[in-house]
């Protein structure tokens, strides 16, 4: 096994950037693509990718759809330069190393199934692939997760994360209307909630998974996967958010911090 630097060297990396947008009162008046909330002065998706780079990736592919024009001026924003080549691949410097990041339309509608097959082209060279989505981060060990990938021989990977409790779970039977009891704390922190941060093998394109059948990711072919004994959960109880609101925005500007 290879040290953590150099884990995700030839593991190439989709950023899914192009699902609903957010409004934050004070950064985003109006609807926002969540990739490109200004976090120290760069887009949230750049904390996504550099968690990446720590762990040696290198390779990484924006599957972007709304407010998609706006991604080419966020890298070159940061220093990147576009490839004399190819317009849509641009090349990065991200804590001192190089990288190379691609830029693919994949339509303002598209669900996250229909993002990935659109990045297969250029992920079929590899033996595994990791993708996760653009507005989550976490403090996830990624070297960890890609040899327990390994070890478990499956076709699929996920982190499990612990479910973020902030209210109260009322104990109603179902119709009735007097509350018998508040669920313990506990019992709801012990839950666990998909949490992204995937690794797929090539075997994930097979038509038995469904990704070619128009439902997301999160339905149908990770249900399939399941089905087939061919989804393991790599479990993370340290830090994990989303971003759906801006209280969510200020729990992921404290993991950011923690990371100085």
């Amino acid at each position: 096994m290879n040290s953590p630097l150099t884990d995700f060297a030839e593991v190439p990396v989709v950023l899914l950037c192009g699902g609903r947008s957010v409004v934050l009162h004070a950064q985003a008046p109006a609807p926002c693509n969540k990739a490109l909330l200004q976090l120290q002065d760069k887009p949230l998706f750049w904390w996504v990718l550099q968690h990446y780079v720590r762990y040696g990736g290198r390779n990484f592919i924006l599957a972007t759809g709304i407010q998609g024009d706006a991604f080419a001026p966020a890298l070159q924003a940061l220093g990147a330069q576009a490839s004399d080549s190819d317009p849509q691949v641009f090349h990065l410097t991200v804590n001192h190393h190089p990288c190379q990041i691609r830029l693919l339309p994949t339509g303002a509608q598209a669900n996250t199934a229909q993002r990935l097959l659109a990045c297969k082209p250029w992920l079929q060279a590899a033996n595994r692939f990791a993708l996760t989505y653009s507005d989550t981060v976490s403090d996830v060990d990624l070297g960890a997760e890609l040899a327990f990938h390994a070890r478990e021989q499956r076709v699929a990977t996920l982190v499990s994360a612990k479910f973020p409790v902030r209210f109260r779970v009322l104990g109603i039977r179902a119709g009735e209307t007097t509350v018998r009891a508040f669920a313990s704390r506990p019992v709801i922190e012990a839950a666990s909630i998909n949490g992204g941060y995937y690794l797929f093998t090539q075997a994930i394109w097979q038509a038995q998974y469904g990704l070619e059948e128009a439902d997301a990711l999160e339905n149908r072919p990770l249900e399939q996967l399941a089905q087939a004994g061919q989804l393991s959960a790599f479990a993370h109880n340290g830090a994990w958010q989303n971003c759906d609101s801006e209280r969510d925005f200020e729990c992921i500007e404290r993991i950011v911090q923690s990371w100085a």
